[in-house]
């Protein structure tokens, strides 16, 4: 009685580690893998899929530029620091204004007064021994070509300071959807690739998500503003508008 009873625990025992050898041996072919193609068999479906990606891009000719212009001073007392900051961004607006730019396509980034300190070696502290101001505007200039005259203009009348020019598209929204366009029609091309190397065909999308924001990216062109001294020669080059879509298909 008792050898069957010893009997019956070890065939527990070996059953019960059957089933977790088996999970195990699952879950490590699981991990890190990228399924181009998947049998359903664990649904109620029987349908095979294959999931692609697809990324379109369109290259466009900028028509906006966002040009950012900073005056930086330093003085021993805030108000003295604050009237020549003052004093030379009103100039720097005057000019800007002067290249067509309307009110409204002028805001201010950044103003900031950060108080300067020395060490002190005799004391051991520090001692307050001035002020810096920053203030930053930027400029949207829909005549792009007037960017670089209005740098000048900024930098000889008080401008040191910059983060940049940033250039863009007007009607973004239609070059998005032209590139949205050919991200399917990429994804469409690859689910053919795949389906043609495992010998089947494929009909339209099930699914198709979006996974480009549609908001424009922006990588600034940097300029010296302290250091302008001769004409400043812009190039904008081609803005490129991307999108990017993930889309399943069955066969």
């Amino acid at each position: 009685m008792k050898n069957n009873n010893l009997l019956q625990k070890k065939s527990s025992l070996i059953f019960i580690l059957t089933i977790i050898v088996t999970f195990m041996i699952g879950g490590f072919f699981s991990r890190g893998s990228k399924v181009l193609a998947a049998d359903n068999k664990t649904s109620t479906s029987s349908e095979k899929t294959i999931n692609v990606s697809g990324v379109g891009e369109v290259n466009v000719a900028p028509d906006i530029a966002y040009v950012s212009l900073g005056v930086m001073t330093q003085k021993e007392s805030v108000s003295d620091a604050q009237k020549e900051n003052s004093n030379a961004m009103n100039k720097i607006i005057n000019e800007v204004k002067k290249q067509g730019v309307k009110s409204e396509d002028i805001k201010t980034v950044n103003y900031s007064i950060t108080p300067k300190y020395n060490y002190d070696n005799k004391t051991g502290s520090n001692k307050l021994v001035g002020y810096t101001i920053v203030n930053a505007i930027s400029v949207k200039v829909k005549d792009i070509t007037k960017v670089g005259t209005i740098i000048d203009n900024a930098v000889a009348n008080g401008a040191n300071n910059s983060n940049g020019i940033n250039f863009g598209v007007s009607d973004y929204e239609k070059y998005y959807n032209m590139a949205l366009k050919n991200a399917i029609s990429n994804a469409n091309s690859k689910a053919k690739v795949i389906a043609d190397s495992i010998g089947v065909k494929v009909s339209v999308p099930t699914k198709i998500i979006e996974n480009s924001t549609g908001v424009p990216n922006t990588s600034p062109i940097y300029y010296n503003a302290s250091l302008s001294k001769e004409s400043t020669p812009i190039e904008t080059g081609t803005y490129k508008v991307r999108a990017d879509v993930s889309a399943v298909y069955q066969y």
